[in-house]
């Protein structure tokens, strides 16, 4: 594999990109009730064991596992793929990502080098020269070090750099992106609005849990931001009558199961690390709209659906409302409240994170499927008693 080239983040915004990467039980506790450290005494008892691999260290030179990357190739340059870590961005030729992604897969620190050979039929000499090229890239797992030893101020930093790369994933790969392009039905992209519509009423409710389970400064912070985000669903209630739907079939009816598994997990993340909200908004929260792109998405919107010109005005009026109260910048400007009382509470945030940028996946197919499928609900029906 080519020695890496660090790339300058501003140069990779443009263009359409066609991203390549991979991809616990609720626990109901109450916010009255028992102390922080008491809800977290219960949850470390769950997870007892289930990261004991990597309790002792191992040469991940030879069982290779690597940071968290990301793999982006942009249709304008196909012939270049980005690689994003927390670190940086690096220019990668896409026939050397290419031969990554097939060993990719295997390195989960569980099988060496030979046996990721022979599973991968690259030879064991080519699945060196691939780890051994990253590894000249800071791109091996880092070594664990003790909770005591890590420096608050960066930690933080790397919080608030994993948020980036989640945030722009999400940007790159939201289902927003291909509806806006004309890439799916017009029954799809009022699926898409619908959705949208379950996921802002339900936001607010998420971060009064996260308000509950605060105290001092975050939790000021966390109540001012959830009154700051109540009653925004009506935004897109308007957009939806504007596009054809009656104010009841909005209200009455039911969120995709996905739609749904987004407001719970972070209400299951939000329980035990409140703190964890404003990673959150630094991720949701960069997916709005730029103002200077406004007038072209509003022509895409209309020629690709045959709607009025005006249909999106009270969307894209939230969107606004939502910049101007600089939501997005809650984590960096309160990064002195992500703090951490030992490293279970640490990771299992992280990887909360991590499966909640993974839903808003889950979202996007499931929102293609069901509503470009025949005889479904349109909209989406709740189940009561009397429908059984």
């Amino acid at each position: 594999m080519n020695a890496f080239k660090e790339k300058s983040h501003e140069a990779q915004e443009s263009g359409c990109s066609q991203n390549q990467h991979t991809s616990r039980q609720w626990c109901y506790l109450r916010l009255t009730g028992g102390t922080r450290a008491a809800r977290w005494a219960a949850l470390e008892a769950r997870y007892q064991g289930e990261m004991s691999m990597f309790d002792v260290e191992r040469d991940w030179n030879e069982f290779p596992k690597f940071r968290h990357n990301l793999w982006t190739t942009f249709a304008d340059n196909p012939d270049l793929t980005y690689l994003t870590v927390s670190h940086g961005k690096f220019e990668v030729l896409t026939s050397d990502a290419r031969e990554f992604l097939k060993i990719r897969g295997f390195c989960t620190g569980h099988n060496s080098v030979d046996q990721i050979s022979e599973k991968s039929g690259f030879s064991s000499a080519k699945v060196r020269e691939i780890v051994d090229s990253l590894a000249a890239g800071d791109m091996l797992r880092r070594k664990a070090r003790p909770f005591r030893d890590l420096d608050p101020l960066e930690v933080q930093g790397m919080l608030l750099a994993a948020a980036g790369i989640w945030a722009e994933q999400l940007r790159e790969t939201h289902i927003a992106v291909e509806v806006f392009n004309g890439d799916v039905s017009h029954r799809v992209a009022i699926g898409w609005l619908l959705e949208t519509y379950h996921y802002i009423k339900a936001f607010p409710s998420a971060i009064d849990i996260a308000a509950g389970a605060a105290s001092g400064e975050l939790r000021s912070v966390m109540e001012e931001y959830a009154n700051q985000e109540r009653g925004h669903e009506q935004f897109v209630e308007d957009t939806l009558v504007r596009l054809g739907l009656t104010r009841d079939e909005v209200r009455t009816s039911t969120p995709l199961v996905t739609t749904r598994l987004i407001d719970l997990l972070m209400k299951e993340m939000f329980v035990t690390t409140p703190q964890a909200a404003l990673l959150v908004a630094a991720i949701v929260e960069a997916d709005d709209f730029e103002e200077d792109e406004l007038p072209s998405l509003s022509r895409q919107f209309t020629q690709h659906y045959g709607v009025d010109q005006d249909a999106l005005d009270p969307l894209f009026r939230h969107s606004m409302i939502d910049a101007e109260l600089g939501h997005g910048e809650l984590a960096e400007r309160y990064r002195h409240l992500l703090t951490f009382g030992n490293e279970h509470e640490l990771n299992d945030m992280v990887n909360k994170l991590h499966d909640l940028k993974h839903a808003f996946d889950a979202q996007k197919l499931e929102i293609k499927e069901y509503y470009s499928r025949e005889g479904n609900y349109f909209p989406r029906q709740v189940v009561d008693y009397f429908a059984i």
